[in-house]
């Protein structure tokens, strides 16, 4: 079930690309037109040429996982905003935590998001998108985009939150029919703190992304 958590999770998470920094480089749209674009009929206008990148580029990705890495690292990550995703995740232990141990877990969580998503998306097989009808206003600056996914014979719904932060939009929890990203990782990451402290888990992260160095799965 994990795994096929983060194939959808995955599939998504590619969906926040090149287009939206090429609308924020072009002076012919104003910061107002950005902030209520629509980002489903952004997703679809992009979801093709991601998914053919990924298919010509797959099989060379499945040789050498560090270059999955650094396709997500580059391409989906700057869509996410990922002090609020450890800000919830943590919950009341993000307030005990110093500075220094904040910015260690957002990097390590970064990280663990970095390989885990990689490494999923190399098993990706064609599975069927269907995009529903969106939730919220992006003119008020608060939308979820709704995906249905077919995938071996069931079907999956896929919610991505987001928010405007300072005109474009960051995804900061993503729904797998009806569980949270982020409240899902909460309760493990609250059971290693009250284990072995903050510290402790920031270790922990740290060693299973080194882990994950360089070999699938």
């Amino acid at each position: 079930m994990i795994k096929t958590w983060w194939i959808l999770i995955s599939v998504l998470g590619f969906l926040w690309m090149t287009p939206l920094a090429a609308r924020d480089s072009d002076p012919t749209i104003s910061t107002v037109q950005r902030a209520v674009e629509d980002p489903q009929q952004l997703v679809k206008n992009i979801t093709d040429s991601v998914l053919s990148k990924l298919h010509t580029q797959q099989e060379e990705m499945r040789r050498d996982p560090h270059l999955i890495y650094a396709f997500v690292e580059e391409l989906v990550l700057p869509h996410f905003d990922f002090e609020r995703m450890s800000r919830w995740v943590l919950g009341r232990y993000w307030n005990d935590a110093t500075a220094a141990q904040r910015i260690r877990f957002v990097e390590e969580f970064r990280n663990l998001l970095v390989r885990t998503y990689g490494v999923a998306l190399l098993d990706y097989t064609d599975e069927k998108i269907q995009f529903l009808p969106s939730r919220g206003d992006p003119a008020q600056g608060e939308v979820t985009v709704r995906i249905s996914i077919k995938h071996h014979g069931n079907t999956v719904s896929v919610d991505s939150n987001l928010y405007l932060s300072e005109g474009k939009w960051k995804v900061y929890d993503v729904d797998i029919n009806g569980v949270s990203l982020v409240a899902n990782y909460r309760n493990s990451f609250a059971a290693e703190i009250r284990k072995s402290g903050m510290d402790g888990l920031i270790t922990r992260l740290t060693e299973r992304n080194q882990g994950q160095d360089g070999k699938r799965g």
